[in-house]
């Protein structure tokens, strides 16, 4: 379902959080400015059970259909129409759960509730499951036919031409039945990861720069690995790793049996694999994965170069792994108010456009933004919603530029979402994954272009520079080599290996060792990276990899709307307002950007370098 799956998140370990911060405020001291709006989707709990009773009564509607959709394209198009309106009322009750659990994780009912609705969703996949099958039995003639002399259903062109892509890839009614009944089940190795990563781990104690005790946490993690205190760095990197290298065994037989999982469902489906699943899926050729994979490597020489400088900018004799985001100069912006980051990151929007900055107010008019950190809420920051929801965005606010940039990415995702729903027809109204992160990213780089643009001094320079330079090799480089050794993970299933603590620790060593070399010290610690990090244990693997390739549209687009004007401006919001009513590589195309070659890839890395050597050259000065 469309829905259920767009979880949009930032990557969680580059969401910095204030190194003094107080502890968390319980949600009830917040003031309701600063949290988002549910009641636009439903005024109380009783509501949303009366849309649940509603759900399970029309959801035997869609059975009246089966055997009958190749028998003229009004029944087609009416067990279409039937499927959207179940669709949607399930859509919203499941996103609504998530965003009430995702409030509060200690609270139990908002958690049973949702696992409620994750339940219910099953049933709509398996009510649903003939539907393929059958759209597929059609003969190709006939069907064409129908969708010609059907008023109506010719909208579903593009929708059913995505359908008959999967017809090798479909089994019958009855297997397809048996595993929408599994989905959950299959599942569940996500859930258990999500558990334990938001609710049950504790990293323990360290002593702060300030000579406090402290409890370390998920948010305070990210600021004390950018503190000047060398010592605070290595205490809470290695109270952070060493938890999940202690909990090691544990972990990998949690993401054996995800990744077992995947294969076997690929593999049921006659795929040659479970990378090739997921990119078909997306209608993604393999070849964009691969040649990500092969143009990072090839081009790991700029990182490694920064690497260097980092070490030589801090004086010390080895770049150790808690130093790699240290700052090397004077953190300038800071403490910045959440108000004063709204008008920040709408004056560096102005170049999108009248009309897209008016969206981005109306969302805080309106309570789309859940701006702070409170006890027991979601970590990390994300968008999601539904067709007829508002986009709601969820971040845990702090001050830092970092979170003036995470306010900008979270609101392209927003943005791009109000866009699409107000442009498309419910069945293209939502976009494909690859796509997904495109607008979030060319906002934080049209926001880095302003600021650096308008700093004042070389101290702001140095510190811009730095900060972006580790945003880019987060969103690229990072992300290029997790997708690298989630491919080499998955390989090793297909070829009949298990995957143990020992073996997951040896192909995350081999691959950070692929891009970093030796410009960073290799802690035994790094190898256990891979058990920390949420999106491989995502039900539509294989999604880090569109993080690198949208940071590398991300980067075309916003150059292009920054020098060339208006009429790239106009590609970038046809884009968005394009939804999914082509496909992913179609729409790039049209955008001006073509990934089906490793052209932009390698593009995106010569940004990087002329960074790393304005960075460089600053430092000089």
């Amino acid at each position: 379902m469309k829905y259920i799956t767009k979880l949009i998140p930032v990557f969680l370990l580059i969401c910095a959080s204030s190194l003094h911060a107080e502890e968390p405020k319980e949600r009830d001291e917040i003031a309701e400015k600063y949290k988002w709006d549910l009641t636009d989707m439903y005024v109380s709990t009783d509501r949303w059970e009366a849309d649940i009773l509603k759900y399970n009564a029309l959801l035997p509607e869609i059975e009246s259909y089966r055997g009958r959709l190749g028998s003229g394209g009004k029944t087609l198009l009416a067990a279409i129409h039937k499927m959207e309106e179940i669709e949607m009322l399930i859509s919203d009750i499941f996103v609504y759960a998530g965003l009430k659990s995702y409030e509060d994780m200690r609270v139990g009912e908002n958690s049973a509730n949702f696992s409620r609705a994750r339940t219910l969703s099953t049933k709509y996949n398996e009510a649903t499951s003939y539907m393929r099958p059958e759209l597929l039995a059609i003969p190709p003639r006939k069907l064409a036919k129908m969708i010609s002399s059907t008023k109506g259903l010719g909208i579903y062109r593009h929708f059913i031409d995505e359908q008959l892509r999967m017809r090798d890839y479909t089994l019958s009614e009855a297997e397809e039945r048996i595993l929408a009944s599994a989905s959950d089940a299959l599942g569940k190795f996500s859930s258990v990861y999500g558990a334990f990563n938001n609710a049950d781990i504790k990293y323990g104690e360290i002593v702060d720069a300030e000579g406090n005790t402290v409890e370390l946490t998920k948010a305070r993690y990210a600021a004390f690995m950018s503190s000047t205190d060398r010592r605070v760095r290595e205490d809470a990197w290695k109270g952070v790793y060493g938890e999940y290298e202690r909990l090691g065994n544990t972990l990998a037989a949690n993401y054996e049996g995800h990744v077992k999982a995947r294969v076997f469902q690929a593999k049921i489906r006659g795929f040659d694999s479970a990378l090739q699943a997921a990119t078909y899926g997306n209608a993604i050729p393999t070849e964009v994965y691969t040649n990500l994979i092969e143009a990072a490597r090839q081009g790991a020489g700029p990182l490694q170069r920064y690497m260097e400088i980092r070490r030589a900018a801090l004086g010390v004799e080895t770049l150790q792994p808690w130093d790699t985001s240290a700052p090397i100069g004077e953190e300038t912006i800071k403490d910045v108010s959440f108000e004063e980051a709204k008008q920040i990151v709408a004056d560096a929007l102005t170049p999108l456009g009248g009309e897209y900055v008016t969206t981005y107010w109306k969302g805080f008019r309106e309570g789309w933004v859940d701006a702070y950190e409170s006890q027991g809420k979601r970590g990390g920051a994300y968008s999601w919603g539904t067709y007829r929801s508002k986009p709601y965005l969820s971040m845990n606010y702090n001050g830092t530029f970092s979170s003036v940039s995470t306010l900008a990415h979270e609101y392209g995702h927003s943005i791009h979402s109000s866009l699409a729903a107000e442009a498309q027809p419910y069945t293209y109204a939502n976009y494909r994954t690859f796509i997904a992160e495109i607008a979030s990213m060319t906002n934080e780089a049209i926001l880095f272009q302003k600021m650096l643009s308008e700093a004042g001094s070389k101290e702001d320079k140095v510190f811009l520079l730095q900060t972006y330079l580790d945003e880019f090799r987060g969103g690229f480089y990072t992300q290029a080599l997790f997708a690298d050794y989630e491919m080499q993970a998955h390989a090793a299933v297909e070829s009949g290996k298990a995957l143990t603590k020992d073996s997951l620790n040896k192909i995350y060593h081999d691959t950070h060792i692929a891009y970093y070399g030796d410009s960073v010290q290799m802690d035994p610690l790094v190898d256990s990276t891979w058990s920390r990090i949420p999106h491989f244990l995502r039900n539509d693997n294989f999604y880090v990899y569109q993080y690198s390739t949208s940071f590398v549209a991300a980067t075309a687009l916003a150059k292009m709307i920054l020098i060339e004007g208006e009429p790239a401006r106009l590609r970038f919001l046809n884009l968005l307002r394009s939804g999914s009513n082509d496909y992913p590589i179609e729409l790039l195309k049209k955008a001006g950007i073509d990934m089906t070659t490793a052209a932009p890839v390698i593009a995106t890395i010569e940004v990087f370098d002329r960074m790393v050597s304005e960075l460089e050259q600053t430092l000089k000065e």
